[in-house]
C-alpha cells in the first residue's frame, strides 16, 4: 500500500512535539488511490511472526486488515491476498474485539 511514518499524532513534525494535536490518537494519513486519506488503527496483532493492523475510516466500524512491514521509523501496509488468512486474521481481530469491549464493560 504505502510507506508512511510512525507517529502517535497527525502533525508532521515530532521531535518534541508541540503541535497541540491528542499525541494518543490512533489516527493515520495514507496516501491513497483518491489521494491521502485519514484512517484510524483498531487493532493490531502478531500471527506467525508477521504483524498485522486492523484499519477504517474514521467514524467507521468497518475494518480492513494489513500487513506490516517496520522499516526504522517507517513501515508498509500490504493487502492480505491469501483468503484463507484473511479470514483466519478477521477472526482473531473479532476475538480481540470482543474480549476488548468485555473488559471495558466489566465492573470495578
Amino acid at each position: 500500500m504505502t510507506d508512511i511514518e510512525k507517529h502517535d499524532c497527525s502533525c508532521d513534525h515530532h521531535e518534541d512535539c508541540d503541535c497541540g494535536d491528542d499525541c494518543q490518537s490512533n489516527i493515520i494519513t495514507l496516501d491513497t488511490e483518491n489521494g491521502p486519506q485519514q484512517f484510524e488503527i483498531q487493532g493490531y496483532l502478531e500471527h506467525e511472526g508477521v504483524k498485522y493492523l486492523a484499519l477504517s475510516e474514521v467514524d467507521s466500524s468497518e475494518y480492513d486488515i494489513f500487513a506490516m512491514k517496520e522499516d526504522g521509523d517507517m513501515f508498509e501496509l500490504s493487502d492480505i491476498e491469501d483468503d484463507d488468512l484473511f479470514n483466519t486474521l478477521a477472526d482473531l481481530f473479532d476475538d480481540l474485539f470482543a474480549s476488548e469491549m468485555e473488559e471495558m464493560t466489566q465492573p470495578e
